[in-house]
């Protein structure tokens, strides 16, 4: 038997320490993926122009909305992914700490109400109109509101890009405009596939007006709401998608009901669980997500003066930390950024209020026998 020498014994293991030590720093050296976090809100603003004095809660909505920047600059929001963003944009805008903002397609009746503010660049804006909705003077009246999905992409660090999109889907929960929400996120998972493909990371957000709870237990009755839920879960998760609220909160299960939500929150869904507005998360091409949080929030504070909230709805505030691997990532090829013309918002302006005012005054007939069906 041979016997090795404690010197021997010494040489080889540091020998092997070396070794392991510099095949660690090749592998550090070659390491090149960038690390961040990124900080979401979507947020219905309710921006439309009704003075204190005709609203129910008596809302200031000038303050509103200078509060709602106040609040979302206190929260370090990186992308601000707003709703009902109408007459009151030029406000918004102003007192926003967010160097980077889509262009408003303008004030109730002519704009579609949907909007980004980013701290980083945004390249090749589009607007999409819904091609099915429903309700003319009742219904939520959808028909008059040109509502749609607005889409971006969005560069987070150097090189890293992933597409964002936002939507404001069909307001009300009667047969025919569930079937008209089913339809919109059929046509938004056909834009999802058409533009982003799987060569880009892609966070979805806005307000759905759909929940999977309250649908699911049927809620009101209806197999229509059921059958919604589950378009929910077919068309996003089962896309690859994750709901970032119940990825966080209810530990990423799916299948859960009304009643065993109230019993954990002890209230009805608005404002506090599994509520109507979402953000969906997946994976890209070279750009992985982990959530780190993900909650609704009022927003409120106390300088508030009137009877509410800032908002009719509370927003998702979203927390991910992101891993980009440059090699993975397919590089943006055309970095568009948006420009006025005024020419084109004129036409788009008068097209559009053209296209309300012609639904509205065939639907006359309508409003005379059954009357408004939200005053109703």
């Amino acid at each position: 038997m041979k016997v090795y020498s404690m010197k021997k014994i010494i040489s080889v293991f540091l020998a092997i320490m070396l070794f392991v030590g510099c095949t660690s720093l090749a592998f550090a050296e070659d390491d090149n993926t960038i690390t961040g976090t990124l900080n979401l809100v979507s947020f219905n603003v309710d921006g439309l122009p009704i003075p204190a004095a005709l609203s129910s809660t008596k809302r200031d909505p000038i303050k509103a909305t200078k509060l709602i920047a106040k609040q979302i600059n206190a929260s370090d929001c990186d992308i601000l992914s707003a709703q009902e963003d109408f007459n009151l944009h030029p406000i918004l805008e102003k007192n926003l700490d967010m160097e980077y903002a889509t262009l408003t397609s303008g004030g109730v009746a002519v704009g579609d109400g949907l909007n980004f503010f980013s701290k980083y660049p945004i390249y090749n804006v589009g607007r999409v109109p819904w091609r099915t909705a429903y309700g003319v003077y009742d219904c939520g009246s959808d028909e008059l509101t040109p509502k749609g999905i607005l889409y971006c992409t969005v560069e987070i660090a150097d090189g890293v890009f992933i597409d964002v999109y936002n939507i404001h889907a069909d307001a009300w929960e009667d047969e025919k405009s569930m079937l008209a929400k089913a339809d919109q996120f059929d046509q938004l998972i056909e834009l999802i596939e058409e533009h982003s493909g799987t060569d880009r990371a892609v966070i979805l957000t806005g307000d759905f007006n759909t929940n999977y709870s309250v649908f699911r237990d049927g809620y009101k009755s209806g197999q229509y709401k059921i059958d919604l839920c589950q378009k929910l879960l077919d068309n996003f998760i089962g896309h690859g998608f994750k709901d970032a609220w119940i990825e966080y909160n209810n530990s990423g299960n799916y299948d859960f009901t009304y009643g065993e939500m109230y019993e954990r929150y002890g209230c009805a869904y608005p404002r506090v669980w599994d509520t109507l507005d979402h953000v969906y998360y997946r994976d890209g091409a070279g750009v992985s997500f982990e959530l780190l949080e993900a909650v609704y929030d009022d927003f409120d504070c106390d300088e508030i003066s009137w009877d509410g909230h800032l908002s009719d709805h509370a927003a998702v505030r979203t927390k991910l930390a992101y891993t980009a691997n440059p090699d993975e990532i397919k590089p943006l090829e055309n970095k568009q950024t948006e420009t006025f013309n005024f020419g084109d918002y004129i036409i788009t302006a008068i097209r559009t209020f053209s296209n309300v005012l012609f639904k509205a005054m065939i639907n006359i007939p309508e409003l005379i026998k059954n009357g408004i069906g939200w005053i109703k």
